[in-house]
């Protein structure tokens, strides 16, 4: 078929009355009607949000990536998508080094505009899939830093008040060690989601998926009086909310909130740079420990890819190595065992 080039050319002869030939059907792509790329971004959000039914974080993070994207293009005089071609994206991943970004920044970026090149392919706004041509820069794994079992049990242990604010904060850090949830995943944990009868929690992660995470007995016990005390608190503030984590003015704690409140425990507790996502490695890293399959390790932290899961095997294997280099006695030299029993 010929292109949209002999296309236009002919269409242009008829209009003058130069060589009258029947004017050929345009491909479909010429039919939809010209959008901006700002536009279409808009549209392409909106898409995430309610056919993909991807998270508000997940959004903000695609938001920010395309944002920069289209920023560039700007500053190229690129503004409608049948604009973009390869020399141009290839030139658009010099600049994101340029900016220094890590390679993990710059792969994220990249896959978010690989995601809305695809969105345009389908749209037919533009005749070639870009996205094949727009490869990742080799990311280096990163083994995530875990505290051990003992330290993070000793913390919880500490926390003897019982107060609403006490308990509540008791109450997310055995949520997010003893379920392994994400932080978004508590924040909208709702009283709905929460059986204490069965000691189970019923999980909506990311892209909607449902998943069933169970309770440990220690868990249950402190959500019991969180519960008792949240109601208490809820009835003086003359407020009502369906959410099971509160701040203060009993409205639903933030994303933000909760890493705040983490962030302190680890300091008070001598943890170091804790963060609840810390505390969801942990509970990985010492359930594999504990002999637990990956499969299952995958299940529940709601991981649509075992591959993303099987990072906790290395942290497993680095454990294991400790353990024995530290235990066997053939896993070190005399030399080494001499002075151990010197010192």
């Amino acid at each position: 078929m010929p292109g949209w080039r002999n296309w236009e050319t002919r269409q242009a002869q008829d209009l003058v009355g130069v060589n009258p030939v029947r004017v050929q059907i345009p491909p479909p792509a010429l039919l939809i009607p010209k959008m901006p790329l700002q536009k279409l971004l808009n549209n392409y959000l909106s898409y995430l949000s309610y056919e993909k039914n991807y998270s508000p974080n997940t959004l903000k993070s695609y938001k920010k990536d395309l944002i920069t994207f289209l920023s560039f293009l700007k500053n190229k005089r690129v503004l409608k998508p049948e604009e973009l071609n390869l020399p141009l994206l290839r030139i658009y991943y010099f600049y994101l080094k340029e900016k220094k970004l890590s390679p993990a920044s710059i792969a994220r970026n990249l896959s978010s505009v690989r995601g809305f090149l695809k969105y345009l392919l389908k749209l037919q706004k533009i005749r070639k899939n870009l996205s094949e041509f727009l490869s990742n820069p080799k990311v280096p794994k990163k083994i995530p830093f875990v505290p051990g079992e003992e330290e993070i049990n000793t913390a919880i242990e500490q926390e003897k008040n019982e107060d609403f604010l006490s308990l509540r904060n008791r109450a997310i850090f055995e949520i997010a060690y003893g379920c392994g949830l994400r932080v978004s995943e508590i924040a909208n944990l709702n009283l709905k989601n929460l059986d204490l009868d069965l000691r189970i929690l019923k999980i909506k992660g990311k892209g909607g998926k449902e998943r069933i995470v169970p309770i440990g007995k220690k868990g249950a016990e402190v959500l019991k009086k969180y519960l008792i005390k949240r109601n208490e608190y809820l009835a003086k503030l003359k407020k009502t909310s369906e959410y099971l984590f509160l701040n203060f003015r009993g409205e639903k704690i933030s994303d933000r909130g909760i890493r705040l409140l983490v962030k302190k425990w680890g300091i008070k507790h001598g943890i170091p740079y804790l963060h609840p996502h810390t505390l969801r490695h942990a509970f990985a890293t010492h359930l594999l420990n504990a002999g637990a399959d990956l499969r299952s390790i995958q299940e529940l932290l709601g991981h649509s890819n075992l591959a993303t899961t099987e990072i906790y095997t290395k942290v497993n294997y680095e454990y294991l190595l400790k353990t024995y280099l530290k235990a066997h006695p053939r896993a070190y030299s005399k030399e080494n065992s001499h002075k151990s029993k010197g010192s």
